[in-house]
């Protein structure tokens, strides 16, 4: 039997708190959780903001956003299926907070300004060129 993978950092007490085998089963890069914690000590997230979390993969950074801050986000990514995030969302206890968004970024249906903060931690975005 092999040991769970040891994810602990002093420099992220936050996301020491996540099940390790978790982080590795959804990773898709970088880690999510230290990457967005991170974030969050140069960006002020509080309880009811509103968060577009674009590129978001498998909406790990989006849940820790909504459990650690109790902000309302918006789970979007184009590549994993709005289902799948779903999954994840309501497993993680989140589902009142996070709402999971299949779309690409240059096409999203929010109005100007309905967004309070917005984050992007190890998603490639690429311009139309217009």
């Amino acid at each position: 039997m092999t040991s769970p993978p040891t994810l602990h950092h002093p420099r992220y007490p936050r996301s020491n708190g996540y099940d390790p085998q978790w982080v590795t089963r959804n990773q898709m890069g970088p880690n999510a959780l230290w990457l967005t914690e991170s974030l969050t000590e140069v960006m002020t997230i509080e309880p009811g903001m509103n968060v577009l979390d674009l590129g978001c993969g498998r909406a790990m950074s989006s849940i820790f956003l909504a459990r650690e801050f109790g902000a309302r986000v918006w789970a979007t990514d184009l590549w994993i299926p709005a289902t799948e995030n779903q999954e994840r969302i309501v497993e993680a206890g989140v589902a009142d907070l996070v709402t999971p968004i299949h779309a690409e970024a240059h096409t999203l249906p929010f109005a100007a300004g309905f967004f309070d903060a917005s984050i992007t931690s190890s998603a490639t975005l690429r311009g139309t060129g217009s």
